[in-house]
């Protein structure tokens, strides 16, 4: 079991996106959720990808369909301390399941139920992460060729080599998130406020690390 991919929530017309490209970063993806009421931006690396993620339409996004995994309160995460942050696994299956108790989510953006994501229970709280399965099960550079991009080359980035996740120093992980990061998924620690850091494998052999959401790259 491996990263799959990350989410942070944004506001609409938010900023970050246009921080990251200052920085060199490029877009390589982007998508609507119809029924689900979020739009994203996505950033490929070799092994797994970021995306932004904001509120378009609250009231899909608090249908039944969609109503548990609080996405629309995610999306007011500096209005009421929930977590902006989503992490996706890859590599599960019925020989190796993920390891917490999940509830299936089937996403309205998707005709026919064709994929379940299996979402963690304890993130019902939401001062924790949404952390769920993943619908692909293949690393970025494995993809079929349609939909190969040039990935964040231009950077000279490779790969996510670690994910640190900070939660507030009020907020303890749940059980099942520090078995993930007693597993080496990611790194948890605490601090005053939320965010994620990224170690990133570059071509030059020093690594960088990316803070979000404040964006910035040392």
């Amino acid at each position: 079991m491996e990263l799959d991919h990350l989410f942070v929530f944004i506001a609409p017309d938010g900023p970050e996106p246009k921080r990251l490209e200052s920085l060199g970063f490029e877009i390589n993806a982007r998508r609507n959720h119809p029924g689900q009421g979020t739009c994203n931006v996505c950033y490929v690396f070799d092994n797994a990808y970021l995306e932004l993620l904001w509120l378009v339409n609250e009231a899909e996004a608090r249908s039944p369909a969609v109503a548990r995994t609080q996405l629309a309160e995610r999306a007011r995460w500096r209005e009421n301390a929930a977590s902006p942050l989503g992490i996706a696994l890859r590599g599960f299956g019925p020989r190796a399941p993920l390891p917490f108790e999940t509830w299936d989510y089937h996403p309205p953006y998707r005709p026919g139920g064709r994929k379940v994501l299996p979402i963690a229970a304890f993130s019902d709280d939401l001062a924790q992460p949404l952390v769920f399965g993943s619908p692909g099960d293949l690393r970025p550079d494995q993809w079929p060729e349609e939909r190969q991009s040039a990935r964040q080359r231009a950077l000279g980035l490779r790969e996510i080599e670690t994910v640190e996740i900070m939660l507030p120093d009020s907020v303890a992980p749940a059980e099942a998130l520090q078995a993930l990061a007693d597993q080496g998924l990611l790194k948890l620690s605490s601090g005053p406020a939320q965010g994620i850091i990224l170690t990133l494998s570059h071509e030059d052999g020093a690594p960088r690390r990316l803070s979000l959401p404040d964006c910035t790259l040392t």
